[in-house]
């Protein structure tokens, strides 16, 4: 993949050239990769010149919930008048949404340069045989365009686990750590044990760093606190020092009303903020965020986050696939749960925001997922359900969905899809009522797919 960077290479080529390096998310890596660690990061960044250096960071860990409060943090930081990088995964529609600057995905030019020099180097590495994987590769393009865009703070979600993950990188500037929701989920790769996966994401908490942690299982907790006190970190919980209460319970099918929220952090109230997001986890996530948004600011010396600012900076902050709406008449919305912890967030969420029990669900999902826990979360609440494949390799046979259900509740109507389209035609037939609900979920990849036929033919006039 020799490459001259006088001669930039198209969107499509540079895809191309990443699909070259193993990538995990399309099922490449096992656990003698991941235990590889992180030399390979280091490597890279050596080669690019340290990007990443001085530039103060927000690292987030955990197994649900980062992405929402990635973003969260961003764009209260951005709101408060900082240049701020966000890198984040995976993404839903196109690569570049993993890569944002001030709220934006890169632009295909800015994303091209900046790979094309990381290519160039990961190419090098290649050569003398220690080639770095694709989410390296993709986390050295994101460090390079935020030293390009002049950022001011990055806020950088962990791709798996934390403390082998390429975003936990020694030299890393981290001014705030935040570990969300910890729950079962590759266990194949960060242990069987509760304990064991929390103590590979709380590996991220560094020294005399502030840490704001979710409520956790009282084991998972005392891992957390336990590496906090083994680096003099300085340990703060969503619920103690950070307060959060609804000031207006959800609106039964009337989602795009979201929530609204009372925040209370040591530094400022902030009263009565719209959410636009769904489900009580998210009002979870958004008393993180502003934590470590807080943090953020006060190690930067600035004043407070200014509530009319934070108000105007989450109204309309919307997360695609994660129970995002995408129609009306019937309501349909797209999540993008794949273990059996987001599961109940989004049946709880469900429950909710919507009063109908006319219900229909499309469901697919990765065979490294506990599908079956899934299903018997999701399966109740839905008298119809239709089981689709997606565009990856790792997508379970929806046959095999289908014979589980059907031992497990032959009651429901069930149906077999050939792709995501035929899915959304046989989930249509099977709600009646215009204030009825479909609800694809099980993978981000199928959420992705979803969204986009939805997008196209159906817009949101909630």
């Amino acid at each position: 993949m020799d490459m001259e960077l006088h001669t930039l290479p198209s969107y499509a080529e540079v895809l191309e050239l990443l699909d070259s390096f193993q990538n995990m998310e399309a099922g490449g890596m096992t656990r003698a990769g991941f235990v590889g660690g992180s030399a390979g990061m280091e490597r890279l960044a050596r080669r690019l010149g340290s990007p990443h250096a001085g530039i103060p960071a927000v690292h987030i860990a955990g197994t649900k919930g980062k992405g929402s409060v990635s973003s969260m943090v961003s764009a209260a930081l951005v709101a408060s008048g900082l240049r701020v990088g966000l890198y984040t995964s995976p993404h839903v529609t196109d690569l570049r949404e993993r890569i944002q600057v001030q709220g934006r995905p890169l632009s295909e030019l800015r994303f091209i340069e900046a790979a094309a020099f990381v290519l160039s180097e990961a190419e090098t590495l290649l050569r003398e045989g220690t080639p770095p994987s694709w989410f390296e590769v993709m986390t050295g393009i994101a460090l390079v365009a935020f030293r390009g865009a002049g950022v001011e703070a990055m806020v950088l979600e962990t791709g798996l686990g934390g403390r082998l993950d390429a975003t936990n990188l020694p030299d890393l500037r981290v001014v705030a750590t935040g570990i969300t929701a910890i729950s079962r989920d590759h266990e194949d790769i960060l242990g069987s044990s509760l304990t064991a996966i929390a103590g590979e994401k709380a590996a991220i908490i560094r020294a005399s760093t502030p840490v704001i942690a979710m409520p956790q299982e009282e084991s998972v907790m005392g891992v957390v606190a336990a590496r906090a006190k083994e680096m003099d970190a300085a340990l703060l919980t969503v619920g103690k020092e950070i307060r959060v209460s609804r000031r207006q319970e959800v609106a039964q099918d009337k989602p795009g009303m979201g929530q609204r929220i009372d925040f209370e952090t040591w530094r400022n109230v902030y009263p009565d903020v719209p959410l636009a997001m769904l489900g009580r986890h998210q009002m979870e996530n958004a008393a993180l965020a502003l934590g470590l948004a807080d943090l953020f600011l006060e190690y930067m010396d600035c004043a407070p986050l200014d509530s009319l600012v934070l108000k105007r900076a989450w109204r309309s902050l919307a997360l695609p696939a994660r129970m995002e709406v995408v129609g009306a008449k019937p309501w349909h919305i797209v999540d993008g749960a794949h273990n059996p912890a987001s599961a109940w967030a989004a049946a709880e969420t469900l429950l909710e925001s919507f009063s109908s029990t006319d219900r229909a669900m499309v469901f697919g999902v990765a065979g490294d997922k506990d599908w079956r826990a899934m299903l018997r979360i999701l399966a109740p609440l839905f008298p119809c359900m239709v089981f689709s494949p997606y565009a990856s390799a790792r997508s379970v046979e929806p046959e095999e969905l289908d014979a589980f259900v059907r031992r497990e509740y032959p009651e429901a109507r069930r149906f077999v899809a050939v792709d995501a389209s035929h899915a959304l035609d046989l989930a249509r037939g099977c709600v009646s009522s215009p204030e009825g609900v479909i609800l694809t979920t099980g993978s981000l990849w199928l959420a992705g797919e979803m969204r986009g036929l939805c997008k196209q033919e159906n817009p949101v006039k909630a």
